[in-house]
């Protein structure tokens, strides 16, 4: 089986969809699966420029031409969201034909193009929704729900869903978005594979064996650590606010580990309130995420109040693979909220409840064996759904349906190999 990934960000990019995509493709190449990924040249937060195409790992980059700017502005995001649109037709247009085109949705709409380019070449074409568009921008007000753009884009959005051989979706409740978006007929196509860490590794490390802990001195501290992009679907003035009614704890640190549209803005309230318990570092090398994961003893995920099936914070699948607790701050119908509540691998609160934030870090850094049990829990949990093996198994299945689908026209020679996928 031959299959293209069609992302704006791979490897090495740090990127959650980058870091997802990168693990899978290895997987695939393992079980024989010809992969190549188109992506752009820029990366996640601009700056360097990458090679046209590369070899990793038995995965073939084919990186589009694009321009490079990061997500600074608003402006500089929309160019490079448009140069990619033309670049990764381009390069969807020249590649050699393959079976399956699977397009994310980074940029929101690639999947246009993907169908266009893949119907016109005679490949199949798989829909995978990290986020919902135009959806999760109006729940954020960047657009209008009643604005004839939003509406338009909302139109496009679901006939590509509907035209696609099949749709993946992160969660039942994402799957419940979905479905009312493409209605009854269509529903059957779509799968939920959850996204997942690498338990081998990301896995449960003590203090003593931690540099991450003693390089920035962490030893004598209980951390609250927050790792990972800190953009706008976060909810942070909860966590920021309880780190204000916990300043003259000494021994509580909170800890961000990233960076993203939110940096400045936690950055500003730490200095407004000489808040010394708020540390900031940026994003560590993916080498070393095992261990800075590890220094923290409540583990910060948090989704913004009306992104419930919207977004689903990929961060909380390799704090599970740590074994530490999750500490969830926000839409109490999230899928990661009731993960919490239904598997007791951690503890969650309302946005804009931050006594009980803080309440919940004083409980627990006075008895540490608490919190320890979560990340017990956690782990397990992990280990039973959501390793790395789980979902590449998911995805292999989900090609399997795709190849043998009786819609649309065949690609010439994949009877074979979809049997020989497994």
């Amino acid at each position: 089986m031959r299959l293209i990934i069609l992302n704006q960000f791979f490897y090495p990019d740090h990127s959650a969809t980058s870091q997802l995509m990168t693990d899978l493709g290895e997987s695939l190449v393992e079980r024989g699966i010809k992969v190549t990924a188109i992506s752009s040249r820029g990366r996640y937060t601009g700056g360097d420029r990458l090679s046209r195409r590369e070899d990793y790992k038995g995965v073939r980059i084919e990186r589009a031409w694009a321009t490079g700017f990061g997500k600074r502005t608003i402006a500089s995001r929309v160019s490079d969201y448009l140069s990619f649109y033309l670049g990764a037709t381009w390069k969807l247009l020249r590649v050699p034909s393959h079976d399956v085109v699977m397009a994310l949705t980074t940029p929101p709409l690639i999947g246009l193009v993907a169908l266009v380019i893949g119907r016109l070449r005679r490949m199949r074409v798989i829909l995978l929704v990290q986020d919902v568009y135009p959806d999760i921008a109006v729940a954020l007000v960047a657009l209008n729900a009643n604005s004839l753009v939003t509406k338009a884009l909302d139109w496009i959005s679901a006939q590509v869903l509907r035209r696609s051989d099949r749709i993946i979706v992160l969660s039942d409740c994402m799957r419940d978005r979905i479905a009312a978006k493409v209605g009854e007929r269509h529903a059957a196509q779509i799968d939920v594979i959850h996204n997942w860490a690498d338990g081998a590794d990301i896995h449960p490390l003590s203090e003593p064996l931690n540099p991450f802990v003693a390089e920035h001195k962490l030893d004598q501290s209980f951390v609250v650590l927050f790792s990972g992009n800190l953009g706008r679907v976060n909810e942070f003035t909860t966590v920021l606010q309880a780190a204000l009614l916990l300043r003259e704890r000494s021994d509580v640190v909170f800890l961000f580990v990233g960076d993203g549209a939110k940096a400045k803005e936690i950055e500003e309230f730490r200095s407004k309130h000489g808040l010394e318990n708020v540390r900031l570092l940026p994003y560590q090398p993916r080498t070393q995420v095992r261990y800075s994961l590890a220094a923290g003893h409540a583990l910060l995920v948090t989704l913004a109040d009306g992104l419930a099936g919207l977004s689903v914070p990929s961060k909380a699948y390799a704090i599970m693979a740590a074994g530490r607790p999750l500490l969830f701050v926000g839409d109490p119908h999230s899928d990661i909220s009731r993960i919490i509540t239904n598997h007791r691998c951690g503890q969650a609160v309302a946005s804009g409840d931050c006594r009980g934030l803080a309440n919940i870090i004083s409980t627990w850094s006075a008895d540490r064996s608490k919190p320890a049990d979560f990340g017990v829990a956690a782990r397990a949990l992990f280990e039973e759904r959501f390793d790395r093996r789980h979902a590449v198994g998911a995805y292999v299945e989900t090609f399997t349906k795709c190849l043998s689908a009786g819609n649309g026209a065949s690609p010439a020679g994949i009877g074979v190999e979809a049997e020989n996928i497994h």
